[in-house]
């Protein structure tokens, strides 16, 4: 006999992607070996269920800006992210690798991460329980956020405040 149908909502599947809250970070080194702070951190962010990491390669540009790229398991800095739970892998592409390293400056590194921002779950499903879904994001480059500083301080100054 099949189960009764059941008015309760569908238990949410921990594992299942949002792909509402994706996003691609890159993040300039020095070198890779200096990573090592970096995946730290990384494993910190996963742990604690704030992110889950999808995808990750590390990135060496030449002076020419012509690039190397390494999996994580074959950078030794990032030895400490082997035991981080889920798949990364298989979402980067060559050319999402090359656009990216468009960023970089020649002869410099960088890794580049897909995660799941897992803190913005709880966001992503109240805009789609009201009929929206986040459709985008962008970082603000550190230089905006300082003229946008000394602009607001200028106008207090300016007020008497």
């Amino acid at each position: 006999m099949p189960a009764a149908a059941s008015d309760d909502p569908p238990t949410p599947n921990p594992s299942a992607l949002d792909p509402d809250i994706v996003e691609y970070i890159v993040i300039s080194l020095p070198d890779l070996a200096s990573s090592m702070t970096v995946a730290e951190a990384l494993k910190g962010l996963a742990e604690s269920s704030k992110i889950r990491i999808l995808d990750l390669v590390g990135v060496v540009t030449d002076v020419h800006g012509r690039y190397v790229a390494a999996e994580p398991e074959l950078v030794s800095a990032l030895v400490t992210l082997a035991d981080v739970d889920g798949e990364v892998g298989g979402i980067l592409s060559d050319d999402d690798i090359a656009i990216a390293c468009r960023a970089l400056r020649s002869g410099s590194s960088a890794l580049i991460l897909v995660a799941e921002d897992l803190w913005a779950q709880e966001l992503a499903e109240a805009a789609r329980t009201a009929g929206g879904q986040v459709v985008g994001g962008e970082r603000i480059p550190r230089q905006r956020l300082a003229q946008a500083a000394r602009a607001r301080e200028a106008r207090r100054s300016e007020r008497g405040e």
